[in-house]
């Protein structure tokens, strides 16, 4: 009797493990793992810009939380954190367009649920993150009475 109490005490302690290791894995995968999804490099090859993922987006129509990371050489000068909204979609190398310039990189981020927004890493560390607007105004030459 006492084997059988033991082994179904162990086989309930298994199943817990190995609940709690799947779950550990889950979570894992859909906030934290960093996946390098895209890179840009300066015209003068002495930067880097990498674009990555971190986790998942958010079932089922949430945001996807990326980073741009800017390095020069093996030496990184600056990250920027972003959530992108795009209908449940991940990050990928669609949703960005990379700019060079003297001083600084530009990246655009695009997702269907929000407007373009603007991100500056300056070659000394700093960041600018601003919203683009894109306002639309439509005159209607017929007059509605």
């Amino acid at each position: 009797m006492k084997k059988i109490v033991k082994f179904i005490l162990g086989s309930v302690a298994a199943v817990f493990i190995i609940i709690v290791v799947l779950w550990g894995s889950f979570i894992y995968v859909s906030d934290y793992k960093i996946t390098k999804v895209d890179t840009s490099v300066s015209p003068d090859k002495t930067y880097e810009l990498v674009l990555q993922a971190v986790g998942e987006a958010d079932f089922p129509f949430g945001s996807a939380s990326g980073r741009l990371i800017l390095y020069e050489g093996k030496s990184r000068i600056s990250k920027a954190d972003f959530e992108l909204w795009d209908d449940g979609g991940c990050i990928r190398s669609s949703i960005w367009e990379v700019t060079w310039h003297k001083d600084y990189v530009e990246v655009i981020l695009s997702g269907d649920e929000q407007l373009d927004e603007q991100v500056i890493l300056y070659f000394d560390g700093k960041t600018e993150i601003n919203q683009k607007t894109n306002i639309t105004v439509s005159i209607s030459p017929y007059r509605i009475r």
